[in-house]
């Protein structure tokens, strides 16, 4: 569902009633869509009747802003330009779901295996499968995703990403060293701040704070994600080891700080 009309299709017409009915009667437990478009799928996603959204991710793609034409992602002119940072109808929804409880499964991990190879990946250097995994999972509102395989080893070597080191995960270690396209002061998630001096999950926090802010209030669901935090922004001692462990350059004090205003402790 890449299109403004593919959205009246289904949303305006038989198909998704029919859906609702099967939903009602027990015959299905969930209605899920596929899209490459942000703008289309946060449609979706804001009528409710949305559990499930398969969505194009990666870091490339997570640049360009929407387009009804998919190959646009992946197109050389899209990336001739400087970049800097995710298109912000990307995150709005990522953000979007997450509040919701709409999980996203991730398609194009690897954009069909480009981003393994420096050749033809648009950044002009190489991903490690491990890596591009890590990226999906890390982005709000993902739960999964489905790795392209063309044999038994590709698959195994997707499978192993769960017994891979935190070195291997870590795309902050390309996404910070390319010149031409810029992550600098955008969160990426990554988890590189860690180890917090006192135990603090900052990534996750920023990925809340990052929720609450965009909404302009704390929804319940993010306040409860918060609560189940094991340690709190208040518990910051501003050390800033973090700061000095972040490769995007993010004042974490501060953001500790405004998250403690944001949420009250």
């Amino acid at each position: 569902m890449d299109s403004e009309s593919d959205f009246e299709e289904v949303f305006q017409g038989e198909i998704i009633e029919y859906c609702r009915q099967l939903k009602d009667v027990g015959k299905i437990h969930a209605i899920g869509l596929s899209s490459h478009n942000p703008i289309v799928a946060r449609k979706a996603v804001e009528t409710g009747l949305v559990d499930v959204l398969m969505f194009s991710v990666n870091a490339a793609y997570d640049m360009q802003p929407a387009s009804e034409d998919c190959n646009d992602l992946w197109a050389p002119e899209s990336y001739k330009d400087r970049l800097e940072g995710m298109n912000p109808d990307r995150k709005a929804l990522y953000e979007l779901c997450e509040r919701e409880n709409v999980a996203i499964d991730v398609m194009k991990a690897f954009g069909g295996g480009d981003m393994l190879k420096a050749e033809l990946s648009p950044f002009g250097v190489a991903f490690h499968e491990y890596q591009c995994m890590e990226y999906c999972l890390t982005r709000p509102g993902v739960v999964s995703v489905m790795a392209g395989c063309h044999s038994i080893a590709e698959i195994e070597k997707a499978a192993s990403y769960f017994e891979a080191s935190r070195e291997e995960r870590d795309y902050s270690a390309v996404l910070s060293h390319m010149d031409k396209f810029k992550f600098h002061g955008n969160c990426m998630y990554c988890g590189h701040c860690a180890p917090c001096t006192v135990g603090i999950n900052v990534a996750d926090i920023n990925k809340y704070l990052n929720l609450a802010l965009a909404q302009g209030e704390v929804p319940e669901t993010v306040a409860d994600h918060y609560k189940l935090l094991e340690h709190y922004a208040s518990e910051c001692v501003a050390c800033r080891k973090c700061e000095g462990n972040c490769p995007f350059g993010i004042a974490v004090v501060e953001r500790m700080e405004k998250a403690v205003q944001v949420f009250g402790y």
